[in-house]
């Protein structure tokens, strides 16, 4: 026989007369329900159907179990926790939390600041995402300027083809090239035909960019709005710059790469290089010119250049630009003639674009103003045209 002592009871001794033992001749073998569960791979499945039977007898209240129920926040919680170590005690002892519901009631304060802290929350969660947004907008945008007239820009990657050229007069054998880059190709090509006289051995072609597909935004541009006429456009810079404005530098760069693709096999043909070129050009067409020469999107410096009433974006910004760039030290000459009744390049603009120039020392920049000239290439600008070209061309 044996004698199996399980669990720890009552914490108490167990008496078993002497004579009993002597007169015994069983075994003493003690029992864990932890060690036994362990032993074998088949008693864990046996203790859990002994457990499940155990639920099925507590349910159907055939096993009945001491329970003591502690509510936290009402009872004292220390005496369920003093019952539950004692040993001697068979009772289960249970807590009882309260639910949220029961909390809010007991804290009507609280109640009343969670919606007020709830919408304090969304609050500042929107400006969070108001202002990351707006960072992450900034940074696109600063990136993109940075890439402008570089080698890494969306223009450089993906070049839409040369310019058309509108007119192509003067030497067959030239030793020089004079470029024009206008905004009408149809009136200004009617005063340029009757330059062939005063090109000596020198040829003339006419890139227009208004006949080329990336010239829609910068066509459709007007030069009479009030932002034109007051100055305030041309005095944008990089953190007050829109979407639009993005736009038009784009453009402006777009088109000097394809003015660059459309001279360059004139070049070749005639065994020129760019330092036999004068550029001149009038309105937009002078800005985009300009900005192709100075941001050396033109790979070599010209000989010459002559700029009736220029339209350059944001001088600000190519300030900005001249100062981070390497400056040639050659030197190169270059006119403004401006129209003193052109309301579209307003006094404060031309201030601005002279103060961009000197950004690039290379450049000596001669300004001259045509009385009662206005936004057209007329007669009066023919005849300063006519009167510059000799000092520009080789002798």
């Amino acid at each position: 026989a044996q004698l199996v002592v399980y669990g720890h009871g009552v914490a108490q001794p167990i008496e078993i007369t002497p004579p009993l033992l002597a007169a015994w001749g069983g075994g003493l073998q003690g029992f864990n329900i932890a060690r036994w569960v362990h032993a074998l791979s088949a008693n864990p499945k046996k203790m859990m159907a002994v457990m499940e039977n155990i639920t099925k007898l507590v349910r159907a209240n055939k096993f009945t179990l001491d329970t003591v129920l502690y509510k936290v926040g009402e009872d004292a919680i220390s005496d369920a926790f003093s019952r539950a170590a004692d040993a001697s005690d068979s009772a289960q002892v249970v807590l009882i939390f309260p639910t949220l519901q029961e909390e809010l009631q007991h804290n009507p304060e609280q109640m009343e600041a969670e919606p007020m802290q709830k919408s304090a929350a969304s609050a500042q969660g929107s400006q969070a995402t108001k202002k990351k947004e707006e960072d992450e907008r900034e940074k696109l945008k600063s990136d993109w300027l940075n890439l402008l007239f570089t080698n890494q820009s969306v223009a450089a990657m993906s070049p839409e083809g040369p310019l058309p050229i509108a007119l192509d007069i003067g030497d067959t054998h030239p030793d020089s090239l004079v470029v024009w880059v206008g905004d009408n190709p149809k009136s200004e090509s009617l005063a340029l035909n009757d330059l062939t006289n005063s090109l000596g051995r020198a040829a003339l072609i006419s890139p227009s960019w208004s006949q080329h597909p990336a010239g829609e935004g910068m066509l459709e541009f007007e030069l009479n709005t009030p932002e034109i006429l007051d100055g305030s456009w041309y005095m944008r810079n990089r953190q007050s710059f829109e979407n639009e404005d993005l736009d038009m530098l784009h453009d402006v760069e777009l088109l000097g790469r394809s003015l660059v693709e459309c001279v360059e096999p004139r070049l070749k043909q005639n065994g020129l290089q760019w330092k036999n070129v004068i550029l001149c050009g009038f309105g937009k067409g002078a800005g985009i010119a300009l900005y192709a020469a100075l941001m050396k999107v033109i790979p070599q410096q010209v000989s010459a250049i002559i700029l009736f009433s220029p339209i350059v974006a944001f001088p600000g910004f190519l300030a900005e630009k001249l100062s981070a760039m390497k400056r040639d030290t050659n030197p190169v000459k270059m006119f403004t003639v401006w129209g003193n009744r052109n309301k579209s390049t307003p006094g404060a603009y031309r201030q601005l674009l002279a103060q961009a120039l000197r950004k690039a020392p290379e450049v000596h920049n001669t300004p001259d103003t045509l009385p009662d000239g206005d936004h057209t290439f007329d007669v009066k600008s023919y005849g300063v045209l006519t009167s510059l070209l000799p000092l520009c061309l080789p002798r």
